[in-house]
C-alpha cells in the first residue's frame, strides 16, 4: 500500500514537470514552413491522365509536414485546394519567423518524354557567373546588409544554394528520376523571403510514367524521406 502511494505521489510531482518542459523543447525546435505550389484555380502542370500539379504538391507537403514534425515545427502555406499569390506564401514564412522555406512543385514540359527534378535557389538575373563561383568559396554564414524587400533573399543566396545542394544530393540517392539538377533562378516565389529559400520541383508530371509514380503515396514518402534527410543536413551544418 505505501508503495502505490508513493508511486502515484512521484507521478504527481514529476509528470507536470515534464509536460512544463515540453512546449520549451518545440518551441526551441527550427521552423519549416513547407508551400505547396499552385491550387485553386491555379492548377499548374497536368499529366496525361489529368493529375494536377496542386494536387500532387498538397499531397507531399503533408506526408512532408507528417515527417518533420517529430524534430521541426512545421507550418504550411496551404492545408487545403486554395490558391495564394508568391507574396502571400513568402509572407506566412516571414511572419512566421521562420528558419527555411521550402515550395514544393513538379515539372511540365511538351517534351513527355523526359523526366527529372530541379532544386532552386534564388538568383538574380544580373548575378553571373563568375559572381556565382567566387560565392562558392565563402563560408556558410551570409551577411545580412539592409537591402530593398524586393530584393530580401539575395541576402540568402550563399545558405539557399547550400540547402539546395543537400536536398539535392539526397535526392539523387533515390535515383527516381535519375537526373536531379540545382539550378538558380529568379523565382517570385523565392524572392520575399526573408531566410534560406528553396524551390523544389519533383518529377515532369506530363510524363506518364511520372504521373504513375508521383500518384502513389509510397513514393511521395520516399521523396519526402530525401527532402527531410537535406533539411537535417542542411541544419547540422549551419553555423548556429
Amino acid at each position: 500500500m505505501i508503495s502505490a502511494i508513493l508511486f502515484i505521489l512521484i507521478n504527481c510531482i514529476i509528470l507536470p514537470d515534464a509536460n512544463a518542459r515540453q512546449p520549451l523543447f518545440e518551441k526551441d525546435m527550427p521552423l519549416v514552413v513547407i508551400d505547396p505550389g499552385h491550387g485553386g484555380k491555379d492548377a499548374g502542370a497536368k499529366g496525361p491522365s489529368h493529375t494536377f500539379e496542386k494536387t500532387i504538391t498538397l499531397n507531399l507537403a503533408q506526408i512532408l509536414a507528417e515527417q518533420l514534425k517529430v524534430r521541426y515545427r512545421v507550418l504550411l502555406t496551404r492545408n487545403e485546394d486554395y490558391g495564394l499569390d508568391p507574396a502571400a506564401r513568402t509572407a506566412v514564412a516571414n511572419h512566421a519567423n521562420a528558419d527555411i522555406f521550402i515550395s514544393l512543385h513538379t515539372g511540365g514540359s511538351f517534351i513527355h518524354n523526359i523526366n527529372g527534378s530541379t532544386v532552386y535557389f534564388y538568383q538574380s538575373f544580373q548575378e553571373s557567373a563568375l559572381t556565382v563561383e567566387n560565392q562558392q568559396t565563402k563560408p556558410l554564414q551570409d551577411n545580412k546588409p539592409e537591402v530593398d524587400w524586393s530584393m530580401i533573399q539575395a541576402k540568402y543566396r550563399i545558405t539557399s544554394e547550400k540547402l539546395a545542394h543537400q536536398i539535392q544530393s539526397r535526392l539523387t540517392m533515390l535515383g527516381q528520376p535519375p537526373d536531379v539538377k540545382v539550378q538558380g533562378a529568379p523565382l517570385l516565389v523565392l524572392e520575399g523571403a526573408d531566410m534560406p529559400a528553396v524551390a523544389i520541383e519533383i518529377g515532369n508530371l506530363t510524363n506518364a510514367n511520372a504521373e504513375k509514380a508521383l500518384g502513389d503515396p509510397a513514393f511521395l514518402s520516399r521523396i519526402a524521406e530525401a527532402i527531410g534527410s537535406g533539411i537535417d543536413a542542411f541544419f547540422a551544418e549551419k553555423p548556429k
